[in-house]
Parts: structure tokens; sequence; C-alpha cells
């Protein structure tokens, strides 16, 4: 230990000290109820993006939204299965797997002490999906009848100019507008009216919500505990100083709301008490939370502190009793056997994905849209020495998109993914016109700045040029910019990763859907698409797995993506005095660890 914290020290330096002491100030007071237990304390490297559950995709939002919010379900204490969370019970669920009807709980409470209402779900899932908030997860409600063609339907308004599809709704159900006359209100009245005609989620009642499916879908109850399937209080955000249309019929929220802890309304275990940018997060107990009394501690606080060695730090001297992620020391940590180091295996796969479209941003023929090329640089990547010499956290290495092992049932076609062969690589290169890499143009490899994504893309770049001849370049740039370009389909070859939102293949199988907003490699297969499907509309488990299999074959085959490794987090804390209970699936429960009144964190 002395070793290692001498290493500590020399890492830190004089102006990351100086940092520490910005964090030493007034917390607001701490609400005084008896029952409640003690602050939970945790440091990440950067504040959340954003609270609202129905636009953010990030990991480090969703562990707070968690806390803020509470869907119909919850996944247990452990992350092994699920349990009632606003709702009564599991769902009734009709005889042909297409209507759910859930009952909320009567004692569920808003912050405001108003009661959590069937209407609440309605509002939160509508928004969710409107196209409106270009929403990652939008999709994820495409299984729900009628919901896609709301979206096709919402995304065609919206437009300058309207599309036939459109046009043709409004001439049949709404002959007495003119279309090149709609308001932005206008817009939306239909829009509204067109949702409670057509999209299967109704509320009942008070506290009925009934949903009715597209097909059959034996992961919508997992969705059911997601948080962008969290509810939003109505009576709040249909104010218009806080929700309001734009002139072109746009529907949007007030950016400061999620924000903003004097108006923020919540129905999960906690409130929102303080965002100070860059510094912390300080949420404390829901007074009207329905289940307070199980909660094991009565704050959280989460600090954000950029050097991972000053969180360190302020770990050992008893100011934090939870580090999520290592990040750019995990190495010393496991080097140096540091005793309150925990790695924990997770669902996510680490991976470099290529643009398939037919052409580059400039214009020029891209030699990525052919899978002879994509197969051979994926062939050059020697996976196993990447995690001993790169990144040497020795992580599993990845041979298919979907982790090995981790959805019960599911076996990975890892046969048809690309296999290291580095010769074999360069004759499938020559075969598709590029011996020895001539007239290949040169390729630029988008990455995010971090020193792993770099230090794995430099070995990458130099297997790539050294075994096949091509020409190289880093793109490195900040997280949003890099964000912003694969969107856009400006990169040719880019790292990616995934973790699984919900257990289940489909979770990292439809993310390579022609349609699927997150696809950007923008890989095009019809064969590939119509195998989701049949695996949607199928009953049987074992069948559905089977067409999934297939599918993750005909993925792995066509080479738009080159997995590398499963992700391996290294987490500090001390798990005889935090009961966190890690798991691949980052499923936590952070209100329901005990922390005692006296504990060092208060």
């Amino acid at each position: 230990m002395l070793r290692y914290l001498a290493i500590l020290g020399a890492m830190i330096g004089l102006a990351v000290i100086t940092a520490y002491f910005s964090f030493i100030d007034e917390l607001p007071a701490l609400p005084e109820e008896p029952e409640n237990r003690g602050t939970f304390r945790f440091a990440v490297v950067n504040d959340p993006g954003s609270l609202d559950p129905g636009t953010t995709s990030a990991l480090v939002d969703f562990r707070l939204i968690k806390c803020l919010y509470q869907t119909l379900m919850v996944n247990q204490w452990g992350g092994e299965g699920l349990e009632p969370g606003a709702a009564l019970d599991f769902p009734d669920v009709s005889e042909d797997g297409l209507v759910y009807t859930f009952t909320l709980r009567e004692e569920a409470k808003w912050s405001d002490g108003t009661p959590v209402t069937a209407a609440d779900f309605v509002y939160g899932w509508r928004r969710a999906l409107l196209p409106d908030n270009a929403s990652d997860y939008a999709a994820l409600f495409f299984v729900i009848e009628g919901a896609q063609d709301f979206f096709d339907f919402r995304a065609g308004l919206l437009e300058d100019e309207l599309p036939t599809e459109v046009l043709d709704v409004l001439k049949a159900e709404y002959p007495n507008d003119d279309p090149e006359e709609l308001t932005g209100e206008r817009k939306w009245e239909i829009t509204a009216d067109r949702f409670e005609q057509t999209v299967g989620i109704k509320a009942v009642d008070d506290l009925t919500l009934q949903v009715t499916l597209a097909q059959p879908t034996a992961y919508f109850i997992e969705l059911c505990a997601f948080p962008t399937f969290s509810p939003l209080p109505k009576h709040v955000l249909e104010d218009e100083s806080l929700t309001w249309v734009r002139g072109g019929g746009m529907m949007r929220t007030r950016d400061f709301y999620f924000r903003n802890p004097d108006r923020l309304v919540t129905n999960g275990p906690y409130v929102l008490s303080e965002w100070r940018e860059k510094v912390r997060i300080v949420m404390d107990q829901n007074p009207h939370y329905w289940a307070k009394d199980q909660m094991g501690n009565r704050r959280i606080i989460e600090e954000t502190i950029q050097d991972v060695s000053l969180q360190l730090l302020r770990y050992q001297e008893g100011e934090l009793d939870w580090i999520p992620d290592a990040g750019r020391i995990k190495q010393k940590l496991v080097e140096l056997d540091y005793e309150f180091a925990h790695s924990q295996p997770n669902a996510g796969t680490y991976y470099y994905q290529f643009n398939c479209r037919p052409e580059l941003p400039n214009g020029a023929p891209n030699p990525m849209s052919d899978v002879k090329v994509r197969r051979a640089m994926s062939m050059c990547i020697n996976r196993q020495e990447i995690v001993e010499s790169v990144t040497r956290m020795n992580e599993p290495i990845a041979r298919s998109l979907v982790p090995e092992g981790q959805i019960p049932g599911y076996i990975s076609p890892v046969e048809s993914a690309t296999e290291y062969d580095p010769e074999a690589a360069k004759a499938l290169l020559a075969e598709a016109g590029y011996p020895g890499g001539a007239g290949m143009p040169p390729i630029e490899l988008l990455i995010n700045s971090d020193g792993t994504h770099t230090n794995i893309a430099l070995a990458i770049k130099r297997v790539w040029e050294e075994q096949l001849g091509l020409t190289v370049s880093l793109v490195a740039t900040e997280f949003k910019v890099y964000l912003d370009r694969r969107k856009q389909g400006n990169f040719m070859a880019s790292r990616a990763g995934w973790f699984g939102d919900y257990i289940d293949p489909t979770t990292w199988l439809d993310m390579y859907r022609e349609s699927d907003s997150n696809n950007d490699a923008k890989y095009i297969n019809p064969a590939y698409d119509a195998l989701l499907e049949q695996a949607a509309a199928e009953l049987d488990p074992e069948a559905r797995f089977e067409l999934l299999n297939q599918a993750e074959a005909m993925l792995l085959a066509d080479a738009p993506i080159c997995p590398i490794y499963n992700y391996t987090t290294i987490m500090v804390f001390d798990p005889e005095k935090i009961d966190l209970r890690p798991n691949a699936w980052n499923n936590l429960r952070l209100e329901l660890i005990p922390i005692s009144e006296d504990s060092a964190s208060d």
C-alpha cells in the first residue's frame, strides 16, 4: 500500500491538489427525517449529459435517472430479474401475447405529492417516441401497435415539404385542413389525435395502463424497466412555460427543466436537490416515494472529478464510497493488486465499425462498401494481443457482437466471425482489387480522444499499414464531435461500443437494421432485416433464438463490424461496507445500498 501511495502522489501533482480543495464547500441542508439513513457518495469524470429519460442514451445519465424516476418494472437488487416498480404487480397478458394491462400503485406519487397516473406513462412514452426529441431509443417503442407508423407520420408532418404518405392521411382523415396552411399548433393537434387514435398505449383509467403490441415481443417486459420508458408528470409539463409548440409544429420542453432542482418533479426514490456543473449533483430522498421506508440511504452525492487519481485519493481519505470506473488508472490498480479494486465483466462489446455507404462524404467511391475489404481489415486485428499488450486488462476477446454467455439460452455464431489471419487478409484485399494496398485511398480512423481508444487505434493502424500496405490516419475528436461525425457518416472506420439495454440479443442486433437510428455504419441487408422480423413474430423461444443466431451470423460474415473485446470495468469500493451488488448489465439499485448515519462519507 505504501508503494501504491507513493506512485499515486507522483501522479497527482500540485494542480490536482488545488482542485481537491475546490470541492470542500457547503452542501444543501439535509432533510431531517429520523427514519432515513446516511449519504452514499461517489465520483465520475464528467457531468451527465442530460437527466431527461426520454432523450438520453448514456449509461452515466441512466444511473441517475433510475434514482429520479421509477418505471413500471424495476430490476431486482443484483440485476438477476425484474420486480414491480410503479406497477402494483406483473401485468396481465392476453393469450395471444399482444395486450399487456398494468395496474399502478395507488400510493405512488410525484415529488410534489400528486398521484402518479396511467396518463403520466402515456405522456412520457409519447414524448420519447416523438421524432421532435431525436431520441436514439425511439425505435424501442416500435414493438407497440401503430408506434412506427405514428413516428413516420409525425416526422413527415414536420418536413417543409409534406411527403405523399402524410398528404394522403391528411386528405382522408382531416379533409377540412389545407395542408399548405397548417400552423404549428394545428400540426400538433393532428399529431396528438393520431397518437390517441392509432398507437396502442392507453390510459384506461387513472390506475390502469393498457399496451397493445404490434406482435408478440418476448422482451417487452424488460423494456418496461428501461429508463426511456419512465413516466413524466403530465400536470407539470403541459404548462406552456415548460413545453411549447414551435412555429414549425415541433413540440419541445425547455432545456432547463431537467437541470433545475426547483422545477424538476420526479416519482423515483430521490429528488434533485443541487446540480453544480463540473462540481457535483445532490439527490435527496423523495418524501413522497411510496417505498421510502425500504431505502438504505437518504442522500446521494455524485461528484465530478476529472482526474481519477484524485478520485482515488478522496476514496482513501474516506470521502467517497465508490468509484464506478477507475478509467486510466485501472491498469495500475490491477498491477498493484489494490485491495478495493474489483473487476466487473460487462454485457458490452468494444468493436470497430466500417462505413458501408457506397460513397464517402466527398463523393468519392467508398472502398469500405466492399465486404472483402472489411473482412480483410478485420482479419488483421489480433484481439488477444490487444487485450494483453495494449489495454493490458486481459478482457475476454469478442468473436461476436452479442457477448458470449450473457443471454441465457442464446449461443453466438462465433464460427462466422473473422479470425486473425494476416496472410488470408492480404489475399482477400488483393481479390478486392487492392493488392498490397495499391489503389486504396487513405483510411481515416475516427475515435474520441481518450488514452485507451488512442492506444488501441495506434496498434490497429500499425497492423493495417504493415500487413496490408494501407495508409491510415487517426482522427481523434471530443466525444460530442465524434458522435456527430458518426451520425453524419463522416468516417471510414471508427471505434464503437455497446452495452446491452435489456437481456435479449436484439439489444445489439437491432442496431444494424436498415432503419435503426443507431445504424451509423449504414449496413443494409434486407435478408438480415427479414430474419429479425421473423424472430420478432416467433413465439417459440428456442426457434426465435435460432433465427437471431442466423441474423448475427449474417452480420458477422458481412463484417460491417469488427468485435474486439467484451468490456470489463474496474470499480473501487469496500464490499464489507458497501453492498453494491454489481452485475454485468449495470442494473444497480443505489437507493437500496445501506449507509449508516455515522458513515465517514457523511
